[in-house]
């Protein structure tokens, strides 16, 4: 009789907006389970979120209980968890592990990854990463009240989850796999074989329509916000350096270079560019309006 394939669970987490949705998109269509009750696609993911709703309501339930944002904007170091969530979690487990590949993706797991190791010592963590300032970009044109209210919020979010993350990984080497969300899109394949190599696996290669490289943002060409965070929170530059070092697929990072390029401009450029940049956002619109009214009249 042919023995029974060992179980595995793959955990996939890391910041918000870092993308984590668009690698379990990618997982998923590799073999991955992830549940069948997920998340609708919503505003800042039209492709979706592939969040299984039991671990995400899990998670929030857990963060409200102890006076925390539910969304997980929060610097605390331990978030307890309580007896009876306990209980739901192995509840939780035991629901969605029916398949021998199964998993789930939520960026609020990072402030979880005790606990659920406690409950899964087996698991399997991969978790990715994107660059600070184009996290902190996303999240404020995303428009989450609290970042209107303290923006410097979003750098210390980044710098706290990415933190946790390198502790973790220090801590459960054997268990782990941290890359970086421009790996993924370049070496796709190479992601997946690493997967399957490390922790024994037989994902096979995701389908190509899966990515849209539309909806990957980023700021290569702009080194005034990446200055601006190196000044005020230099934390971040050095943790970003210590994710690329230690990342899995070992593919330089874009940003490389702009950390370079950082050490070397000078504080007047980048301290007046905001206030040029909107002056100019306000003449073009100015002209626009004017252009309009022509418009109008002619018609």
């Amino acid at each position: 009789m042919q023995a029974k394939r060992k179980q595995s669970v793959l955990i996939i987490t890391g910041m918000h907006r870092s993308g984590t949705s668009f690698t379990t998109s990618l997982l998923q269509n590799a073999g991955l389970d992830i549940g069948k009750r997920l998340l609708k696609p919503g505003h800042g993911n039209i492709k979706g979120f592939f969040e299984n709703v039991d671990f995400v309501k899990f998670h929030e339930e857990v963060l409200r209980s102890q006076g925390l944002n539910e969304i997980g904007w929060t610097l605390e170091d331990k978030v307890p968890v309580q007896e009876p969530y306990r209980q739901q979690a192995k509840e939780i487990i035991s629901k969605n592990s029916q398949v021998n590949i199964w998993g789930w993706k939520d960026p609020r797991t990072t402030l979880f990854l005790d606990f659920w190791t406690e409950l899964l010592p087996d698991a399997k963590f991969i978790f990715i990463y994107r660059s600070p300032w184009e996290v902190v970009d996303s999240l404020y044109r995303r428009g989450d009240e609290i970042f209107m209210k303290y923006p410097e919020l979003a750098v210390k979010l980044w710098i706290h989850y990415n933190q946790k993350i390198l502790n973790f990984l220090d801590s459960f080497p054997d268990q782990c796999l941290l890359t970086s969300v421009y790996s993924i899109v370049s070496h796709t394949e190479e992601f997946i074989y690493k997967i399957n190599n490390k922790f024994d696996l037989n994902l096979v290669k995701p389908a190509a329509e899966i990515y849209d490289r539309s909806l990957l943002y980023t700021q290569t060409a702009d080194i005034h916000r990446p200055t601006l965070i190196a000044y005020y929170f230099p934390e971040a530059i050095n943790v970003y350096a210590e994710l690329n070092k230690r990342e899995i697929l070992g593919g330089s990072s874009p940003d490389e270079a702009l950390l370079e390029q950082i050490k070397a401009i000078p504080e007047q450029t980048w301290a007046f560019q905001d206030w040029i940049n909107i002056r100019h956002l306000e003449k073009k619109v100015k002209s626009l309006r004017f252009e309009l009214k022509k418009r109008v009249k002619v018609l």
